[in-house]
């Protein structure tokens, strides 16, 4: 007859491998126990903000037939150089050499050959900030709004002066985009009194930029218009009657008028953009090219309906929100006329080339700059249409 099993031994057996579960078991709760106090803290702690709710109007589609619609245009852009990293901005000089900053603080010079192909980035100057605008004053120097040092000139050999770091006796935050009148004002964009850019103004959605105005001739700097959502690009009408500036968080351009029975007042110019509106530019036909610096983020538009959505988010470390607003991997800019119609949208829906700050009508070529975060180097287009 077979032998009978030693219970001894079994019961030994068993208990040895309770007591593993058992452990588990423990662990399982212990961790599950620390997850639910985290949520419950977390929920508790009280925001950095208290977010404004906005029903943001529904995106264009890409897909209907109008000026939104998708197509390919930016896609066989050629890099003309990529000694910029990110170029947020491009300018270019009375000989047709192109400028372009950095955001290590460089700024670099692009010469071209009789047949139009560019030639070796060289070094032009070095602000030790971020240089974003750039343009070209009357007297050959090279003004620039410096994110971390305000508005600057360099000159012919590189020197490098600030012209204003404040206004009204308040800091300049963010010192983002410019243009220059013909009698030598500048028109420029203090993005933020948050200083950088940080998700919890976007989940804010508060106003906090301003439009500034700096006069060569009394070296005074003026607040021409407070209150934007993330001021940003900014750029004057061929007859100097308006001034616009892009505010990006609403994806919409204002208007400031100059001259005329609605001086001093403001309005809207283009609004319901379908991305994040950057840097505006003018061509020589009046019309304005818009960087889109990214399509729309479903998202955070309906964050912005949810205030106490956005409240949580804002409480997380904005290193883990990086991917939350990272651009879309599709380039896009557009163009609108001087009253504020859409004409027509370039596209790069493989996303080659996105993150797109800035698009400029030069010589028969569109060329597009980008900021961190998108594809990298100075490309540039054909305009066949």
């Amino acid at each position: 007859m077979p032998s009978k099993p030693d219970l001894s031994i079994k019961d030994s057996l068993e208990r040895k491998n309770k007591k593993p579960r058992k452990w588990g078991r423990r662990a399982g709760l212990s961790l599950l126990t620390v997850i639910l106090l985290g949520v419950i803290i977390f929920m508790l702690i009280p925001s950095p903000v208290q977010p404004a709710k906005w029903i943001a109007p529904s995106a264009p589609s890409f897909e209907k037939a109008g000026p939104w619609q998708q197509n390919n245009k930016l896609s066989s852009a050629e890099l003309v150089t990529d000694a910029p990293k990110f170029p947020e901005f491009i300018t270019f000089d009375k000989e047709g050499n192109l400028y372009t900053g950095d955001s290590d603080g460089k700024i670099y010079k692009v010469a071209f050959d009789g047949k139009g192909n560019p030639q070796k980035a060289q070094l032009y100057a070095d602000t030790k900030g971020t240089p974003n605008g750039l343009m070209f004053d009357a007297s050959g120097n090279l003004i620039v709004t410096d994110v971390q040092k305000g508005l600057l000139s360099v000159d012919p050999s590189g020197n490098v002066t600030v012209l204003a770091d404040q206004v009204d006796g308040t800091p300049i935050y963010l010192a983002n985009e410019l243009d220059i009148a013909k009698d030598g004002t500048i028109y420029f964009s203090d993005t933020s009194n948050y200083g950088r850019v940080t998700f919890k103004e976007i989940a804010e959605n508060k106003p906090h930029g301003r439009l500034l105005k700096y006069d060569p001739a009394t070296k005074q700097t003026t607040v021409l218009l407070e209150g934007l959502y993330f001021a940003n690009g900014v750029a004057l009408s061929a007859d100097e009657d308006f001034v616009l500036v892009a505010e990006s968080y609403h994806y919409q351009l204002a208007r400031y008028w100059l001259k005329g029975p609605k001086k001093g007042t403001s309005d809207i110019f283009a609004d319901n953009l379908a991305g994040f509106p950057d840097n505006i530019t003018r061509d020589d036909q009046g019309h304005f090219w818009v960087g889109l610096f990214t399509t729309r983020i479903p998202f955070v538009d309906q964050m912005h309906g949810s205030p106490w959505l956005a409240g949580m988010m804002a409480k997380l470390p904005q290193s883990l929100l990086s991917g939350a607003s990272a651009p879309v991997k599709h380039g896009l800019a557009v163009e609108l006329n001087s009253q504020g119609k859409l004409i027509g949208s370039w596209h790069d829906p493989e996303g080659s080339l996105y993150g797109v700050t800035t698009a400029v009508n030069h010589d028969g070529y569109l060329y597009i700059g980008t900021a961190p975060g998108g594809s990298q180097g100075v490309h540039r287009v054909l305009l066949t249409k």
